[in-house]
């Protein structure tokens, strides 16, 4: 019996008490699977007849048969990132792009409409629907469903210490990647500038995006920030060698940028970019403001250049 495809169905219910265990259920799946009779209950709001009442209408032969089919269902979907790991190798070519997104990034593959998760992998979405079934879901919402368990499951085993002190250790590398004179000269670009045009970060680091805006703006620079390619088009069709590309790049540069940057070349606009050494854009852009090296610390990494920038403002 697959208990994800019967707890699906009896979200569907009328009954509305079973209803709401059966979204809380699949909505916490890992911290269901280790959960009591008693906790479930608790945890979704229910009693106890309506659990014992919901584990009978789901097929199941009595309460630990049902909290067993949820706890081996945690275990599968705990499994599923490195599921995708394992079979890269006998993917297409296409698919493996898709693959490759989804390990970088499964906690925004598991939010994304099949059209962005296909822009960040550069890939058709009738791609994005292959590779669903070829991990052996029915579409692209029970593979974003499988992501988002499985990007939800807590570091049970990981160091908080440890993660403090590696965060410590790249901010302080970051710090020394570039002097005080290649910040200056790109806060000394940033004033004279007529307009500022903002792009690169999107998915998860939207809200480190819009904080760059807020407080740029604050600063009293002209600043856009622009979201929608086709309005991206447009504006850098009207870009002056007095504009300025600023590019905030955390994650894997999508197409669009690179164009972006050398349609600025071409306007003989100055560029900025915040980005790790390792990326291209790093030797591309006219001023380069360092991010760390790891992926864990590039959000905090932001805010600190952001600070950085600020005070030179």
């Amino acid at each position: 019996m697959d208990i994800v495809w019967q707890l699906r169905q009896q979200s569907a219910r009328v009954d509305a008490q079973e209803s709401k265990l059966a979204r809380f259920i699949l909505n916490n799946l890992h911290t269901s699977a280790q959960a009591t009779m008693e906790s479930l209950a608790a945890q979704a709001g229910v009693s106890q007849e309506v659990l014992q009442r919901f584990a009978a209408s789901a097929g199941c032969r009595d309460l630990d048969d049902f909290l067993h089919q949820v706890r081996q269902a945690g275990q599968q979907e705990t499994a599923f990132v490195e599921v995708i790991r394992q079979r890269m190798a006998s993917l297409s070519q296409q698919e493996q792009r898709v693959a490759q997104a989804i390990l970088r990034d499964s906690a925004f593959a598991a939010s994304a409409t099949i059209e962005q998760l296909a822009g960040r992998a550069e890939v058709s979405a009738a791609t994005i629907t292959r590779f669903a079934r070829s991990m052996g879901c029915d579409d692209i919402r029970d593979l974003r469903m499988r992501l988002a368990r499985a990007s939800s499951v807590p570091a049970g085993r990981s160091n908080p210490i440890a993660q403090i002190e590696m965060i410590e250790q790249a901010l302080t590398l970051q710090w020394t990647q570039a002097d005080q004179g290649s910040w200056q000269q790109a806060a000394t670009a940033l004033r004279s500038a007529r307009s500022i045009l903002l792009i690169g970060a999107d998915g998860p680091h939207t809200p480190l995006a819009a904080e760059v805006q807020q407080r740029l703006q604050s600063a009293g620079l002209p600043l856009a920030w622009i979201q929608d390619e086709s309005l991206l088009r447009m504006t850098l069709s009207r870009l002056q060698p007095d504009d300025l590309l600023l590019i905030l790049a955390p994650d894997t540069l999508h197409s669009s940028v690179l164009s972006a940057v050398h349609h600025a070349h071409i306007q003989q606009a100055p560029v900025i970019a915040f980005c790790a050494a390792t990326c291209d854009l790093a030797g591309q852009a006219t001023h380069w403001l360092p991010l760390p090296e790891a992926p864990t610390a590039r959000r905090y990494g932001i805010l600190l250049a952001l600070d950085r920038l600020e005070t030179l403002l």
